[in-house]
């Protein structure tokens, strides 16, 4: 029960529209609107410039990681496998909010900051893959797709059973199918 209640409350947390609020809040506009249509950090990078967008993007990573900081500090009894499906939730809340019928963003800071909550060791190493593709890409989906790809095996080289490194397939997978779009507009060079 506990592991549901977690899913649902990290689902929840990961809901809350953190660029669309910025738009709407400080700048009158609906995010989604305007650039990519994203929701999300990247998008208020391209709409607003960097400032806003690190912002945007550090509100993000902190439903992740505050997620499972609360998980812990709530819970006696969470269990590794309680806080990979939160994590998983909370950037699952992030891509697809109750709050705005579902459209959301790609949900990276979010997952990034539940990987933080999770292992830094991991959500470092995963940071700086995304970051070096950011480089030389000039483009945040290329990186997110490499992540998706090797963070199960991060946590397995630190230490992490199978069984539990494996609970992050599903995640991977939508975070790889929702950056398939973005590079196919990069190939095609439409991608701002």
């Amino acid at each position: 029960m506990e592991i549901i209640l977690s899913a649902i409350f990290a689902y929840l947390i990961g809901s809350i529209p953190t660029a669309y609020l910025i738009g709407r809040l400080l700048y009158g506009f609906d995010i989604r609107k305007h650039g990519t249509g994203n929701m999300g950090a990247s998008n208020m990078v391209v709409v607003k410039g960097w400032k806003i967008g690190i912002l945007t993007g550090a509100i993000d990573f902190m439903k992740g990681m505050g997620t499972i900081l609360i998980i812990k500090g709530v819970s006696s009894h969470w269990t590794y496998q309680m806080l990979f499906i939160a994590a998983s939730f909370a950037a699952i809340g992030h891509m697809y909010p109750i709050f705005l019928k579902f459209r959301g963003g790609k949900g990276t800071a979010t997952l990034a900051g539940g990987l933080m909550g999770l292992d830094y060791q991991v959500a470092l190493i995963c940071m700086v893959i995304l970051l070096i593709f950011i480089a030389i890409t000039d483009y945040a989906a290329p990186g997110v797709i490499a992540v998706s790809t090797v963070m199960i095996f991060l946590f397995r080289i630190f230490g992490y059973r199978w069984g539990i490194s494996l609970l992050l397939i599903p995640i991977a997978v939508i975070m790889i199918a929702r950056n398939l779009e973005n590079i196919q507009r990069i190939l095609r060079g439409e991608e701002p």
